[in-house]
């Protein structure tokens, strides 16, 4: 595997309408790409706050799909990557940047595996030392 997925990249591709750069890039990349267990928090933390509905049924049958999809492609977070956590946390706060947790860990997980990550989000993960890909912004081979 050679990418991490942020969240915001798999959000994306339940759009009505979504990014052709970010439809390209994964039809390319997708097979070689990982996701956080964080990213499925997030996303799971976002259809919990929505009222019962059928659109929150969608996003569930979607989220149950994404997780067979990556099936073996899920990183888990272990001691390396809360090690690599803390440190990052220290850093940014010493920068003056306080940062979302669940960032820092979806950072620290890139940075465990090796991994670029994969997001639009780019000013969040600055200063993290991570390869950061945006297919939103990206020209097509990045």
């Amino acid at each position: 595997m050679r990418w991490l997925l942020d969240t915001c990249t798999l959000s994306e591709t339940i759009c009505p309408q979504p990014h052709p750069g970010v439809v390209d890039w994964l039809r390319r990349h997708g097979d070689d790409a990982a996701v956080a267990a964080a990213s499925f928090g997030e996303i799971r933390y976002g259809i919990a706050c929505l009222p019962p509905s059928a659109k929150r049924n969608q996003l569930q049958a979607w989220a149950n799909a994404l997780a067979q999809q990556f099936d073996g492609r899920i990183l888990d977070t272990d001691e390396v990557v809360w090690q690599q956590f803390g440190e990052l946390k220290a850093s940014l706060r010493a920068m003056g940047r306080m940062q979302d947790a669940l960032d820092i860990v979806i950072a620290a997980t890139a940075l465990r595996h090796g991994l670029a990550l994969v997001t639009r989000n780019t000013r969040h993960f600055e200063d993290t030392g991570i390869r950061l890909v945006n297919p939103w912004a990206d020209a097509p081979g990045a």
